[in-house]
């Protein structure tokens, strides 16, 4: 194989790892940010459901991240150097999101249910559910708006408005949507397989305000990036608009499905719509990795490095995936509710 097929088959085994972490961990942050919003007499029981429902799998869900920033470091690693030295602030935003994040679901799984520590602990869990999807996403626009900018192999950029322009603030808003929606039709399915039909009902009509939200944005997006991001905008009409198509088409049927009470055809249209806007973001800014100076090739690391990577990761995944549907196959089948989890182990709400 060539230098540019490993460059390709690396790109498509990064694409894929990032779909999986939003499909699964921007699930997690989704269900902190309901779990940060729940009000009302039915708080502590949807906590609850929330915390049932992440607890066993949330660790296993930032493989997917690990396995992308480790892949664009071996793979990619100029990119991985201008993006890193460019827009450190919010990476670094997203990273203290995520140890808080997790810091603060196993903190507060320990001590009286109406304490102090745990309050405090449990709106930890929910500010940083919160914000860590938005400073991905902002992130995530920056590379394609041409404020970053890359000389003599260097990075260029503003320390905040690099990653604050409205393409960037739309496409964070859209990441914290698109993960509260992502949650809201997986606790759904949730709650009925506990049966537990008010939880089903809430989630409902959670999944149907966040689905809508999603879906404005999405298209508010499609208008901004016209001005803000031109060369994305000419790869979206030019190639990616397919995917926008079917991200469109899933959202409606998402929210349909929700509507007349198929929840489960509702979580496999959500995840679609969601993998679909991914896919089209990557399709559009092909085949730059930081628009307009760095393209893949320009980033790619030596064929002799490339060769290993691809290999090893082939090996890897018929390593992983097979643990990973195990895992997900005995704590998320009907009725597994407590499986390997003690007490103590359980966020108390």
């Amino acid at each position: 194989m060539s230098r540019d097929a490993f460059e390709i088959a690396l790109l498509l085994a990064m694409g894929g790892g990032l779909t999986l972490y939003v499909l699964l961990g921007g699930a997690d942050f989704g269900g902190g940010v309901w779990d940060l919003l729940a009000a009302g007499p039915k708080r502590d029981r949807q906590r609850a459901l929330i915390s049932a429902a992440i607890g066993p799998v949330w660790e296993a869900n930032h493989v997917w991240l690990i396995f992308v920033v480790t892949a664009l470091f071996a793979a990619f690693p100029l990119a991985f150097a201008v993006i890193t030295q460019a827009l450190y602030l919010p990476l670094s935003i997203a990273i203290g999101g995520i140890v808080l994040r997790g810091a603060a679901f196993a903190f507060r799984s320990h001590g009286d249910p109406d304490s102090g520590w745990q309050r405090a602990w449990t709106r930890v869990f929910g500010i940083a559910s919160l914000v860590t999807p938005i400073a991905l996403g902002m992130t995530g626009a920056a590379l394609s708006t041409g404020d970053v900018r890359v000389v003599d192999g260097e990075a260029e950029a503003s320390l905040v408005g690099a990653w604050t322009g409205p393409l960037s603030w739309l496409a964070g808003g859209l990441a914290l949507a698109m993960c509260a929606h992502l949650a809201a039709a997986y606790l759904t399915v949730e709650a009925g397989s506990r049966g537990e039909p008010d939880l089903v009902s809430a989630f409902r009509r959670r999944a149907v305000i966040s689905g809508v939200a999603a879906g404005g944005l999405a298209l508010l997006g499609l208008l901004v990036m016209r001005a803000d991001a031109p060369v994305l905008w000419r790869g979206m009409v030019s190639d990616g608009w397919p995917l926008v198509v079917v991200s469109g088409v899933a959202g409606l049927g998402a929210i349909g499905a929700i509507v007349v009470g198929r929840p489960r055809a509702a979580r496999i249209a959500v995840a679609v719509a969601v993998a679909a806007v991914i896919g089209g973001w990557g399709v559009a800014q092909a085949p730059y990795l930081v628009v307009p100076d760095l393209t893949t090739s320009d980033a790619a690391a030596p064929l002799g490095a490339l060769r290993p990577l691809a290999i090893g990761y082939v090996v890897g995944g018929a390593v992983i995936a097979p643990s990973l549907y195990a895992l997900f196959r005995v704590f998320k089948r009907p009725g597994s509710e407590g499986v390997g989890v003690s007490e103590g182990d359980r966020p108390s709400t």
